[in-house]
C-alpha cells in the first residue's frame, strides 16, 4: 500500500494576485479617508476660539490675595522651589511686596495648592505663556502691592483705638497720682 498525500490549498500566485492584493489593501486603507471626507471639519481657529478645558487642568497659578496669611506653606511644598513671596506685617495686616512664581522651573504638579490652610492659591485654566524672553516667565501673582484699601482703613482705626486707649491710661494714671498726692496746705489770706 502506498500512502497518498492530501492536496494542500495554496494561494493563487502570480502577477494578477499581487494586483488584486494591492487594490484590496488600498481600499481598506482609504475606508477611513472616505469616512472623514463627508464629515464636518473640526478645525479650531485658536486665538479666537478655544477647545473646552477640563476642570482638573493645571495651568497658570492665580492667588486670592486677600485670603493669604503669608504662611509659606505653598513655598515649602514646592519641590523645585519656584515660589517666592515677600510681605511686611503690620499687626494682622499684610503689606505685600511680591508673590512670584518662576515658570522656568515650575512643573505644574499642583503640590503648592493642597497645603494652603486658607485655600488661596490655585492653578487656573490659562496656559498661554508665549514669550521671547525667559525673564518674562517669572509672574507676579499680586493684584495690588502694599496694603489693600480695606486693610488701610482697618489699620487707621486700630491706630486710633490704640491712641485712645493710651490716652485713657495716661489720664487714669494722672488721676490716680493726683488722688494719691497729699492735699496742699490752705493758702493764707492776703491783707491789702
Amino acid at each position: 500500500m502506498t500512502a497518498t498525500a492530501t492536496p494542500t490549498v495554496s494561494r493563487p500566485t502570480g502577477w494578477w494576485a499581487d494586483v488584486w492584493s494591492g487594490f484590496w489593501t488600498t481600499l481598506v486603507g482609504m475606508r477611513i479617508t472616505l469616512k472623514y471626507l463627508f464629515t464636518k471639519p473640526v478645525t479650531v481657529q485658536y486665538p479666537e476660539e478655544r477647545m473646552p478645558i477640563p476642570d482638573r487642568y493645571r495651568g497658570i497659578h492665580y492667588l486670592e490675595q486677600d485670603k493669604c496669611i503669608y504662611c509659606f506653606m505653598c513655598a515649602r511644598a514646592c519641590p523645585v522651589d519656584c515660589i517666592s513671596m515677600e510681605a511686611v506685617r503690620h499687626g494682622k495686616e499684610l503689606e505685600w511686596v511680591s508673590f512670584s512664581v518662576d515658570y522656568n522651573r515650575c512643573m505644574f504638579c499642583e503640590l503648592c495648592v493642597y497645603p494652603c490652610p486658607k485655600d488661596c492659591i490655585h492653578e487656573g485654566k490659562e496656559f498661554a505663556m508665549v514669550t521671547y524672553d525667559r525673564k518674562e516667565l517669572v509672574h507676579d501673582l499680586l493684584s495690588y502691592k502694599g496694603l489693600s484699601p480695606e486693610a488701610k482703613v482697618r489699620l487707621e482705626v486700630a491706630e486710633k483705638e490704640k491712641a485712645a486707649k493710651e490716652a485713657a491710661k495716661a489720664a487714669a494714671k494722672s488721676a490716680a497720682a493726683a488722688a494719691a498726692a497729699p492735699p496742699a496746705p490752705p493758702a493764707a489770706p492776703s491783707s491789702n
